[in-house]
């Protein structure tokens, strides 16, 4: 049936279809990631934020990995989340029972606590910001990559830049 249904001699018409559905499909991609480091689309309402990150123990070789104006990135959505502007990295918080059953407070040796506090354009939203159709607000865990680490964090504090 499909013998003779041949443009040209030798391009069958399914063919044809196959070639330009790849050809849309490569035009879409270019035009969604063209744009570089940002994944946000053009908005009014974009504006500046600092979004903290924090975790109470990561190994002291990932929180050393990391330095002022590394970039940011949710590791998971490869999402661009600014560049780093604060780094405090402090003794590691760790909760545990003393001899009594009371919880205390104590350190853990070879662990640190790390903060991070980047710059980014984001667009508002009730909840928090939005980046390229993910929200983030203040409690939002991930694994953040920064510099050479990944380190799994939770976003402790979102602030607009005036």
């Amino acid at each position: 049936m499909f013998k003779d249904a041949k443009l040209f001699g030798k391009i069958n018409i399914i063919d044809l279809f196959i070639v330009i559905a790849v050809i849309g499909a490569a035009i879409f991609g270019v035009q969604q990631f063209r744009s570089g480091d940002s994944f946000i689309a053009p908005a009014l309402d974009t504006r500046e934020f600092l979004i903290s990150f924090y975790t109470e123990e990561v190994e002291n070789f990932s929180a050393n990995a990391l330095q002022i104006d590394d970039r940011v990135f949710d590791n998971g959505r490869n999402i661009p989340l600014g560049r780093v502007t604060d780094l405090v990295i402090d003794e590691a918080v760790i909760w545990n029972p003393d001899q009594y059953g009371n919880t205390v407070r104590s350190n853990k040796e070879g662990f640190s606590s790390v903060e991070i506090t980047a710059r980014l354009s984001a667009v508002p939203h009730e909840h928090g910001i939005m980046i390229a159709g993910n929200r983030y607000g203040i409690g939002h865990s991930l694994a953040v990559r920064s510099g050479a680490s990944i380190i799994f964090m939770r976003i402790s504090g979102l602030e607009e830049v005036n």
